[in-house]
């Protein structure tokens, strides 16, 4: 039976090993936040990790096929002379590193902090990066197509930063189904041309809540 190994979140227990550290050293960049202690802070603070988790998103067959796909030896599986669509091809693999990172920024904004409506509290730059390391491992390509991969033994290691400051750095074996499926359909060797690359995307946003001062005259500002 084939199954989907998951997300590099799901891998690398982010629940169990990740999110706490970085909880805390967000909860110590935040005290320099202008805003009351309490609910209001600790929800900013679970929105960025929430932002953070989120770039984890990608599933672990997608990263794989898309280092892969640039291997000569993977390369060679487009010439659909030389290999027909109906064919079926194994690949053994040897031991390799495949590397993935992002540089996630968030910006924490706070609603009624200024005349404009609105205040920035903080920027925040991350770093994340993941190797994984493959020990073995058996590929089934179709139609120059990644279709699945049996028998992997593989070891994930991440690193986190935030504002330079490394908050995770862990080695994770995984144990992984016997099978994994490159999703329904496999994963392209030879995709499309890419379009022309977009511009970098903004940072990305998380809003706490307008700060109400119960106690206010009408008319009166309240200030956090």
């Amino acid at each position: 039976m084939t199954e989907d190994a998951g997300t590099l979140a799901d891998l690398l227990g982010f629940e169990e090993r990740i999110a706490g550290p970085l909880r805390q050293r967000v909860r110590k960049l935040a005290e320099r936040w202008p805003l009351p202690g309490g609910k209001l802070r600790e929800s900013a603070v679970d929105q960025v990790v929430d932002r953070v988790r989120e770039r984890l998103s990608p599933r672990l067959y997608r990263v794989l096929a898309a280092a892969w796909r640039h291997h000569p030896a993977c390369m060679e599986f487009c010439d659909p002379v030389k290999y027909p669509p109906t064919e079926v091809n194994t690949v053994e693999l040897a031991d390799h590193k495949v590397e993935w990172a992002c540089e996630p920024a968030v910006e924490v904004i706070a609603d009624g902090l200024n005349a404009a409506g609105a205040g920035r509290l903080a920027s925040l730059a991350f770093e994340v990066e993941v190797v994984a390391n493959i020990r073995a491992g058996v590929v089934t390509i179709q139609d120059a197509r990644f279709m699945k991969m049996e028998a992997m033994d593989l070891v994930l290691a991440a690193q986190l930063r935030v504002e330079s400051f490394t908050v995770v750095d862990i080695q994770v074996p995984v144990r992984l189904p016997m099978a994994i499926r490159f999703g329904e359909n496999g994963e392209p060797i030879c995709p499309p041309e890419p379009a022309a690359e977009a511009p970098s995307a903004a940072p990305t946003q998380i809003h706490v809540p307008a700060i109400a001062n119960t106690g206010a005259v009408q008319g009166s500002g309240a200030r956090g």
